[in-house]
């Protein structure tokens, strides 16, 4: 899912993969994201290194689930003007590896689904 969020980010575009990973809320805060790159004419340039780790399974529920959290490292990750390619200036400034943490559900048909996915921005990792 986050290969595909970043491709979304990286082009302003909704990538067409993503709607494979991603439901619900993590896939609505996902496209308001989106919607704010567009209408600041802006895009994500740089990679996010991540180390997730499923902290939690439940294969018996119906449906399974199971809850990851993530650190986030963001330092190599810029907002760029779309045109000019310029980064732009950070509204704040700060650690960039926040924890994240998603929610996931497997469908019938037996694929996993991110319905949350969530920046914890007052937690640092």
């Amino acid at each position: 899912m986050t290969t595909a969020e970043a491709r979304t980010y990286a082009t302003a575009k909704l990538d067409p993969e993503l709607e494979k990973y991603a439901t619900h809320k993590a896939l609505s805060d996902i496209s308001a994201t989106l919607f704010y790159h567009q209408q600041q004419k802006t895009v994500m340039r740089g990679t996010v290194k991540r180390d997730p780790e499923v902290v939690k399974i439940d294969l018996d529920a119906d449906p399974a689930s199971a809850t990851v959290e993530d650190c986030a490292d963001s330092s190599r990750y810029d907002e760029v003007d779309a045109e000019t390619g310029e980064v732009i200036k950070k509204k704040t400034s700060g650690d960039r590896r926040h924890v994240m943490k998603a929610e996931a559900f497997q469908n019938k048909a037996g694929d996993w689904r991110f319905f949350t996915h969530t920046i914890e921005r007052d937690e640092t990792c």
